[in-house]
């Protein structure tokens, strides 16, 4: 009988596992434990959307849009910590249930990525020239010009700061590659030029300096390019909001060793006299002609000669233009000093709130800037705002927009130099009507403006400046590996000047008219450009990217002008075009230009090991006639990177990585000051009409003239470039960087001078020679620690260059002259020679005795004891002639310095930092052209003190033999041609920028509710050595030349720069 087992369903036995289940349940959930936390990065910043996960199970959850996270865990579990871009993290549970963590971003994360146009790469793969400053050396500048921050921390940049509120620094990449035009290309955010953003809203700036990385931009990548990119929102990020506040003060004590002192300016006229053999004689002065220590100034100025208590000096006798009744400055007047603003004021105020989800990041910036001048009535303030915007729309489409507006106003007219140096220490401030002194007081006096009344009278020119500029971009991957990227920007600028002058009284040579100028225009500019990028690994050993783009870009320009005159009031309420009667003028102008391109870039590595890059662009451009207007600039770069090699296993306990790199290409360069150059232009106006040529017609007959004349034969100017480089990374934080460069510019484009004849149109644009441009850029930078609580960092680079013109005109002895004052040029460029030289006499020293100046070559009557001896180098025939003639002129002085300098240190202890920029010029020469008014005797302002102490035939000089000026004369004027003794070493090193901080602790802020709070103080130009230049400042800002655009061929010449004053800036940022 077999038997059967059954089992039966009890409702019993269900409660009983269930019961049992339930114990299991309950024991475990009192063994677990509640676990809560704050995740951050190394900053503080919440990280929103961190997984944080028992190990080995399922158990995890996110961190909220507050970072915080909680979850059940057991003590021994290990929490895995993780987030996109940082370094994962393992926490063990202990007895503590809050556990915070602090994540790092990896080393992936943290790989510099450099842009390189139209797209981005790791720094490793890079194969061209590129320099990175970021925004903790945007902070070391309180200026509002973000491209300062260049100076000294880029090798292979040149730039020359001017200390005028609101101007842009003049910055050259690797020399001068163009007699013409030398500005860098500047693409912002994508877009191409508009207004540099401020420092505060700006996370990078990239400089590409060789031809293989600018020939993507075409014709207008020779200069060099400038990528600047602002500040974007991070993914995943509560809204951070950071208010950064600066307040400062500036002041410049710069000086010329100049003598005020009157009664030693009446010994100057005593000694040029007795030099000249005349009787010492002058109007306000009383001479000894035996005892030049006998000199006394009178007491009055006007009248003529009168002393305390003249009747002719009554007070009630005074008018302001028939007779201004002055007292000599019996202290003399330092001019310079009286147009020095005591305090010149600086202040900045920035918010910005930056944030993100996890598809959309954003960033907005608004910030105010205002900074007085180191000079009295001038002043420049900015308001500025911007909006990054980036949007993941679906995971294969992506927009975004980059906004900035900028406004500014810049107050005060030129400060006047020529003034300063031309009005005698004599005068005054004030007269005793208290009204401003000047030369019309009494003879022998020049007759120029009192200069803080000139510049009192233009403080009211005001100049407006609105800008709008950025970009909307569309980002589309409809593969995998493949983007599609269009991209419209924008740059659009309004400018207005309203500009009243009231008339100088005390002038005599003087305008007693008020006019009334006002200028506006507008500019316009846009690019469009569309890219589609395939980049993809094969293999994991081939590297492929390739990128094909198009791009349009269009300017326009218009602008016109006004003037009148016959305002019978100073009150700047009635200065209106309608009010003013006489003195109509009216002038307009436009013009415009459009540029398409089409460019491409390949590129390949192996294993990241070998890598090649290639890029080429057409450019068609509406500068140049149809038969001209197409150009192509390619490129093509290696690199090899040895330490990937196996025979350099060796070096892997000391070297991390080594790499060379090679680079060839062409770019181009169409800066040629009119988009009309092609044409020539006419225009009439009633200031060129006349009667008829018959003499009896009274009706006004318009009359044209020539405004410009066209050179349809202009083809694009070419600049090749060569590259050589090695990158090096030492283990332990050593870095280094060495470029070695050579480029040359062909079909160079210049505004060549025309004949008198053609009248005063301006010049057309020719192509003209070539030049050649060398040099090596060196960068080193090194990060170290010293225990836990100490870290350092050292950043120096170095540089060089050498230029030289190799062919002018085509013909052997063509050249040309930069700015002409009073007569005399001052540089010049010419084949064989730098561009430019200084170029004049050369001084052999100065004739002791006649006999040696009878056995000299001949120069007129000049030779006599006293006066400088000139060399005879050449003749009509080029060889010496016996004679001194222009001829003998020659290269005098280089203003290209043998080597530019950076050195960057860094520290930080605790809570405290501290950094340090030191920037030095090594080599230059300068020219000081207001040594022609001081050295000499050109008019009554100021004299150098070595015309009396240190001149030949000085009473104070014991012997002549130690004479470093020629005799101090009022008759001579062969001393003010160019010659070598005005030729100044222009040497120094300067410590730029000098801050120090303190970050408040974690215990602090808790207290407080913020995050972050950093209090900083600034010292700017605090220190220079190695400085013997006699101007007001070394660092000596371009001449401007005729046209009022600042010059390359006038490098070096001093024409008036302000002084780099010394800034000590208190500041405070607070994040929230």
């Amino acid at each position: 009988m077999k038997k059967r087992l059954t089992t039966r369903f009890k409702p019993r036995n269900l409660l009983f596992g269930l019961a049992i289940m339930l114990f299991c349940v309950t024991s475990a959930e009192a063994q677990s434990t509640q676990i809560t936390g704050n995740v951050t990065d190394q900053l503080n910043e919440v990280l929103i959307g961190a997984n944080i996960v028992v190990k080995g199970t399922t158990n995890g959850v996110v961190s909220d849009f507050d970072g915080n996270y909680t979850l059940k865990a057991n003590k021994g579990d290990v929490l895995v910590v993780s987030y996109t871009g940082f370094t994962t993290k393992e926490v063990t549970i202990g007895d503590n249930t809050t556990i915070n963590v602090q994540l790092s971003e990896s080393a992936e994360a943290l790989e510099e990525v450099v842009l390189i146009g139209y797209g981005s790469r790791k720094k490793t793969d890079v194969v061209t020239a590129v320099s990175t400053v970021d925004n903790d050396f945007l902070d070391q500048q309180p200026s509002a010009d973000a491209t300062r921050a260049l100076q000294g921390s880029a090798s292979g940049v040149t730039v020359v700061a001017s200390a005028r509120p609101g101007q842009q620094a003049q910055v050259r990449i690797r020399g001068l590659g163009s007699i013409n035009g030398n500005n860098p290309l500047y693409i912002i955010d994508g877009s191409i030029g508009g207004s540099i953003p401020p420092p505060d809203q700006i996370k990078t700036i990239q400089v590409l300096k060789d031809a293989s990385s600018t020939a993507i931009y075409g014709s207008r990548g020779a200069n060099g390019v400038i990528l600047v990119t602002t500040k974007s929102g991070r993914k995943n990020q509560k809204a951070k909001l950071q208010l950064n506040v600066k307040t400062g003060v500036g002041k410049s004590n710069a000086k010329m060793d100049l003598v005020t002192d009157p009664n030693l300016i009446g010994q100057m006229i005593w000694l040029e006299q007795t030099n000249d053999g005349i009787t010492p004689n002058h109007a306000h002065f009383q001479f000894d002609p035996n005892d030049i220590m006998a000199t006394r100034v009178n007491d009055y100025l006007f009248p003529n000669g009168a002393s305390n208590g003249d009747p002719s000096t009554d007070p009630s006798l005074y008018e302001e233009r028939n007779y201004p009744i002055t007292r000599t400055n019996q202290n003399g007047t330092d001019w310079l000093e009286e147009m020095y603003d005591s305090t010149a004021m600086l202040q900045e105020y920035g918010l910005s709130v930056t944030g993100g989800s996890e598809k959309t990041t954003y960033a907005l910036n608004a910030s105010f800037f205002d900074e007085e001048g180191v000079f009295k009535y001038n002043s420049f303030n900015r308001y500025a705002f911007r909006s990054n915007i980036d949007s993941e729309i679906t995971d294969w489409l992506t927009i975004g927009q980059r906004l900035g507006a900028t406004f500014t106003e810049s107050k005060g007219n030129t400060i006047g130099f020529n003034a300063i140096a031309e009005t005698s220490p004599l005068i005054p401030l004030y007269d005793e009507g208290g009204n401003y002194a000047g030369g019309i007081v009494g003879g022998n006096l020049n007759d120029g403006p009192n200069p803080v009344g000139s510049n009192f009278r233009n403080r009211r020119d005001l100049r407006k400046t609105l800008n709008l500029t950025g970009n909307f971009y569309m980002q589309i991957e409809p593969l995998k590996d493949l983007k599609f990227k269009s991209l419209f920007g924008y740059n659009m600028n309004w400018f207005s000047n309203h500009d009243p002058r009231f008339g100088d009284p005390e002038n005599t040579n003087g305008s007693f008219a008020n006019t009334l100028s006002e200028t506006r225009n507008n500019r316009l500019t846009w690019n469009f450009s569309n890219t589609l990028t395939y980049a993809k690994t094969f293999s994991e050993v081939h590297n492929l990217d390739i990128l094909l783009g198009m791009e349009s870009y269009k300017s326009s320009f218009d602008e016109i002008q006004a003037g009148r005159a016959g305002y019978i009031s100073t009150n700047p309420d009635f200065y209106y075009l309608t009010a003013g009667a006489d003195g109509i003028t009216n002038d307009s102008n436009a013009s415009a230009g459009s540029l398409f391109s089409l460019f491409s870039r390949l590129y390949y590595s192996y294993d990241n090991k070998y890598m090649i890059e290639g890029t080429v662009r057409r450019d068609a451009s509406s500068i140049f006639t149809s038969d001209k207007r197409v150009g192509y600039f390619p490129a093509v770069s290696a690199g090899w990177v040895v330490s990937r090699e196996n025979f350099m296993e060796g070096t892997s306990g000391w070297l991390n990585q080594l790499k060379f790199r090679v680079g060839w290409g062409q770019s181009g360069n169409d800066q040629i000051g009119s988009s009309s150059n092609i044409y020539s232009t006419y225009g009439s106006g009633l200031g060129n009409s006349y009667y008829g040529l018959g003499g009896n017609d009274n009706t006004i007959a318009l009359g044209y003239q020539s405004i410009a004349y066209g050179n349809p034969d202009a083809v694009w100017e070419t600049t090749e470039s060569t590259n050589f480089g090695l990158d090096a990374t030492i283990v332990g934080g050593l870095n280094l960087s060495v470029d070695v460069w050579r480029k040359k510019t062909s079909d160079m484009l210049f505004p060549i001078e025309l004949p008198a004849v053609v009248g005063q149109a301006q010049y057309p644009a020719v192509n003209i020679g070539t030049m050649d441009n060398n040099g090596v850029d060196i960068e080193l930078n090194y990060n170290g620690s010293v225990g836990a609580d100490f870290t350092y960092s050292i950043g120096a680079n170095i540089s060089t260059y050498k230029n030289e013109v190799t062919q002018l005109s085509g013909g052997e002895n063509d050249f040309v002259t930069g700015r002409s004052e009073r007569g005399q040029t001052y540089t010049r460029a010419e084949n064989g020679h730098s561009f430019p030289e200084f170029y004049g006499y050369v001084v052999e020293g100065i004739f002791q005795t006649q006999p040696e100046a009878d056995a000299h070559a001949t120069n007129g009557t000049y030779n006599q004891p006293g006066n400088l001896k000139i060399k005879d180098i050449s003749g009509p025939d080029g060889v010496p002639d016996g004679e001194i003639t222009p001829d003998d002129r020659t290269s005098i002085g280089n203003p290209h310095p043998d080597f530019t300098a950076g050195l960057n240190i860094g520290m930080q202890y605790k809570n405290f930092d501290l950094t340090a920029i030191w920037y030095a010029s090594v080599g230059n020469d300068l020219i000081n052209y207001y040594n022609r008014f001081t050295r000499y005797g050109l008019f009554q302002g100021p004299k150098a003190s070595d015309r009396l102490y240190k001149s030949w035939g000085s009473p104070y000089l014991e012997n002549n033999e130690d004479a470093v000026l020629p005799k101090a004369s009022s008759t001579t004027s062969f001393e003010q041609n160019t010659n070598s003794d005005m030729v100044e070493d222009g040497t120094f090193l300067r410590l730029k920028s000098l801050q120090i901080g303190y970050n408040l602790p974690s215990n602090v802020l808790d207290k407080i509710g913020v995050s972050n709070m950093r209090i900083y103080l600034m010292g700017t130009n605090l220190i220079t050595l190695f400085d013997d230049y006699s101007g007001l400042d070394v660092e000596v800002f371009p001449a401007f030349d005729a046209n009022n655009q600042n010059s390359e061929i006038n490098k070096g010449f001093d024409f008036g720069t302000w002084p780099q004053p010394k800034q000590f800036v208190l500041g405070l940022n607070i994040s929230l």
